[in-house]
């Protein structure tokens, strides 16, 4: 029942945050609105974000983004080592075009986003030396045909990996150590050509 409380709370958080983004300047895209509300659920203490600001249409200047420049939308999204704490919210998933997440060596909590894989072009995803946790989702790997490296060393999740993981037919390197993983690795994973596991 509180966490049924807590998730009502932050889903009201974050649609308030929408809608208060937007209504400061309508004409914001989905790459500034996505950015400015995954940094809201954050904690910088380098203040590394100052740059993110709601005023700019375009993020591609800010720190950490790198804008493909032909269709200037957010490409690669690089915060490596920063102190960062709190959860990866839901601001992410409106990066359509985003190819590279890179959130390594902070520390960051809570359990990873289960629609993260989902990001049609996302194709690297590093996020080791936090503290996530708990368990990676069933059907996490169920949408991942342009994934080709995923990282998730060295945090704290537990569970089993989905055997989801093998419809990955893309992917071409995993680094799951040093986690609380129980079981064996899902056997389909061997058919995929050219995979490298640590």
């Amino acid at each position: 029942m509180l966490r049924a409380k807590k998730f009502l709370s932050l889903l009201a958080f974050l649609v308030l945050a929408f809608q208060c983004v937007r209504s400061l300047n309508p004409s914001l895209n989905d790459d500034v609105l996505g950015l400015i509300v995954f940094k809201a659920d954050l904690q910088d203490p380098l203040k590394k974000l100052s740059t993110w600001n709601q005023d700019d249409d375009t993020p591609c200047n800010w720190f950490g983004v790198q804008c493909n420049p032909r269709s200037n939308r957010v490409a690669e999204l690089t915060l490596d080592g920063l102190s960062l704490s709190g959860r990866i919210g839901r601001g992410l998933l409106q990066l359509q075009f985003l190819h590279k997440l890179s959130l390594s060596r902070n520390n960051l909590t809570g359990s990873i986003n289960p629609n993260l894989t989902r990001l049609e072009n996302l194709r690297i995803i590093d996020l080791s030396e936090n503290s996530l946790s708990g368990t990676i989702p069933d059907d996490f790997f169920k949408e991942c045909a342009a994934l080709r490296a995923l990282s998730l060393a060295k945090n704290k999740f537990s569970g089993k990996i989905p055997g989801s993981l093998s419809s990955c037919a893309s992917l071409a390197s995993i680094d799951l150590s040093s986690n609380q993983f129980t079981g064996s690795l899902p056997a389909g994973i061997w058919g995929l050509n050219g995979l490298r596991v640590t």
